[in-house]
Parts: structure tokens; C-alpha cells; sequence
């Protein structure tokens, strides 16, 4: 029941997000979504329709998208964006785009921030199904427009970090709820590539109900969210992927042998400028010390104007002063977590 027009900031988690959001408020609004949405058929007619999302192109700063929703605020229209841009991979809050406190000053409109909790545990980003529990959301704070004129943008960006951080283990530790559902190990490859035991990236498989290693370990996942050993040792997704994080940044950071890092079976989509599927093609995909080769074609980390993923492991890739992109997609198991890790570390971005 706020009077708008305002800006509504959710954490992101759950694929089904846009609709949870749209649960929290009986006012239109329009929201920020991914240009992948374009090419769902039938149902991208029926959401341009009845919806009409503002589209942004992950992975690129998105000017276009920014212009589009100072229009719609200052038009007296709300907006909603998942400040984050992506899906947490290991149940912390991302980083905000940095654009999101310059839009909030500018709009003329109300800041407001709702923090969705559970949605990690009900729908982890590995997982190939969604898992019954417990989800909540609740407002968190309105902030008036003057309010906003009176602070930086720094100030503005802890704010909305404060607002809408969340740890779903530490929630988890408190609560201990049960997210029940069938596969529920199935795909965390797809996340995680380092063995906890001994170390070896790109060796861990998963099925219904455990995680396992060419090594021999393995590790059985349950309804709470945790892993457990033959040992008894308990694991958290969240701790496993900053350990294989850091422990990636040890070793690719000075990579420079001219033999691939990292290698997979995958399937390139070539999208032009205006969504439209142009072609596929198979192959490698193979990550180097400066550069992606796959399919015949090389896109060094220099000549690219950015890398994101969306869904569960699709790979999206712009490169300089080309028009359109390509998108990569492997099979279930397909980790596309760390090929981006590697963009990162080496062109110096932060997690």
C-alpha cells in the first residue's frame, strides 16, 4: 500500500522471483528482466504482452536499461530490479550494480527495499528442481525521495546492501527448516568444482542424494541444505565455494602454459541484436591464460565487453564492438561458475 511511483529492490534467488515480488504488491509495475526471456516463444509474446519487462542484456553495463527506467519513474510508473543481477550461486547476497544508487537519486521516485528469505534453500542455483519449505518476504525499508537527495551514492549503496544481504546457512542455522523434494544433489557440479578431500577441480560428479569424487569422497546432502561425509564432516555450499574461489585465484591468476585450464563438451547460440536465434554449433569450450576459444573462434579476455551466466549454467558472452552475442549451454553437470571465475580474476573483477 505504498503510494508511488517507486523503485522496488528484491535480493534474488528463485527463477520465480518476478512472480513472488508481484505476490507483495497489488500496484503495477514494470520489472527489469534478462534479454534471454526473448526466446521463450509463446510465452515471450504472452509476457510482452501482458507484462512488457524492460529487458537488459546481462553481463553489459546497460545504459539502455537505466535511461528506460529513469522514463518509466519519472513517468509515474514503478519498477522493479534484483539489484544483484544474478541468482546467488552459494546462498550470500551478490554485489549490487553499482548503477542502482545514481537510478534511486535520480528518479525523483521512493527507494524501497524487500528481502526475500528461503529462496536460496528452495531453489539452490545448481538444483534441477524446487524443493518445498519454507519462503518469506517483508518489506524492509521506504525510502522517501528527499530522504535519498540528503545521501551519497555510497551511502545509498550500503543501505540498499544492508537491507537486502542475506545468508540463507546462517538463516538455516537458526531455523533449520526442511526443503523436501526428489533429486535434491542433482547438478551440484554444475556449482561446485573443487573436491573438499583433495583438491582436484573439474573431478566431482553428483546423483539424487550425494556429491562424490574420482578420489573417493563423498558427501550426502540433505533436506536442511548441508553435505556430510563418510567422516561425519559437515559442509556448506556457501564455504565450499569460497574455498574453491580462493584456491582458483591461487593457481590461474599467474597462468600463462599454452594448454587449456579448463575444457567441456558445449553448444554455442549465436543471437543477433534483435533476440533472434541465428544458428548453433557443438564443440569445446576451453579456457586459457588470456583468452575462451570454442568452436573455431577465439575471444580474448581483452577484446570482450563482458561475461555473465544466467538460468542455471548458461554462459552469456559479449565481445567488443560486436553486435549481438553468443550464449554457451553444456549438459546438467556443466559448470559454468568457473569459467566466469577465471574472467574475473583475470581482468580483476570482484566477486
Amino acid at each position: 500500500d505504498i503510494e508511488g511511483p517507486f523503485l522496488l529492490l528484491p535480493n534474488h534467488n528463485l527463477e520465480l522471483d518476478p512472480l513472488a515480488i508481484g505476490c507483495a504488491t497489488h500496484e503495477h509495475m514494470y520489472i527489469v528482466a534478462s534479454e534471454h526471456i526473448m526466446r521463450k516463444g509463446l510465452a515471450t509474446k504472452a509476457m510482452m504482452h501482458f507484462v512488457k519487462p524492460i529487458i537488459h542484456k546481462k553481463g553489459r553495463q546497460g545504459l539502455r536499461t537505466v535511461k528506460e527506467m529513469l522514463k518509466t519513474l519519472q513517468n509515474g510508473t514503478n519498477v522493479a530490479i534484483f539489484p544483484e543481477g544474478n541468482r546467488s550461486f552459494n546462498g550470500l547476497t551478490q554485489d549490487m550494480l553499482p548503477s542502482i544508487a545514481k537510478v534511486a537519486q535520480r528518479s525523483g521516485a521512493k527507494l524501497v527495499t524487500y528481502r526475500i528469505e528461503g529462496g536460496y534453500l528452495t531453489q539452490p542455483r545448481w538444483s534441477t528442481t524446487l524443493r518445498r519449505g519454507e519462503l518469506r518476504g517483508r518489506l524492509v525499508n521506504v525510502y522517501e525521495s528527499e530522504q535519498l537527495n540528503s545521501m551519497t551514492e555510497d551511502e545509498i549503496m550500503n543501505a540498499i546492501t544492508a537491507d537486502l544481504s542475506e545468508d540463507a546457512y546462517a538463516t538455516q542455522e537458526k531455523k533449520q527448516v526442511a526443503y523436501k523434494g526428489k533429486n535434491l544433489a542433482l547438478g551440484m557440479e554444475s556449482t561446485l568444482f573443487m573436491c573438499p578431500s583433495c583438491g582436484a577441480m573439474d573431478k566431482l560428479h553428483s546423483d539424487s542424494t550425494r556429491l562424490f569424487c574420482d578420489c573417493g569422497f563423498s558427501a550426502d546432502y540433505d533436506v536442511y541444505g548441508y553435505l556430510t561425509d563418510v567422516a561425519g564432516k559437515k559442509y556448506t555450499i556457501t564455504d565450499m565455494d569460497i574455498a574453491q574461489r580462493k584456491a582458483l585465484e591461487n593457481t590461474y591468476a599467474e597462468y600463462t602454459e599454452e594448454k587449456p585450464f579448463f575444457t567441456d563438451k558445449i553448444t554455442v547460440y549465436n543471437i543477433d541484436e534483435d533476440h533472434a536465434l541465428l544458428g548453433t554449433e557443438s564443440g569445446d569450450l576451453s579456457v586459457y591464460g588470456d583468452r575462451f576459444e570454442f568452436c573455431d573462434r577465439v575471444y580474448r579476455f581483452d577484446e570482450m565487453d563482458g561475461m555473465a551466466i544466467y538460468s542455471r549454467n548458461s554462459i552469456i558472452m559479449h565481445k567488443k564492438r560486436v553486435k549481438g552475442h553468443i550464449e554457451i549451454k553444456g549438459d546438467t553437470g556443466f559448470n559454468a561458475l568457473k569459467y566466469l571465475y577465471c574472467f574475473e580474476i583475470k581482468e580483476g573483477v570482484q566477486e
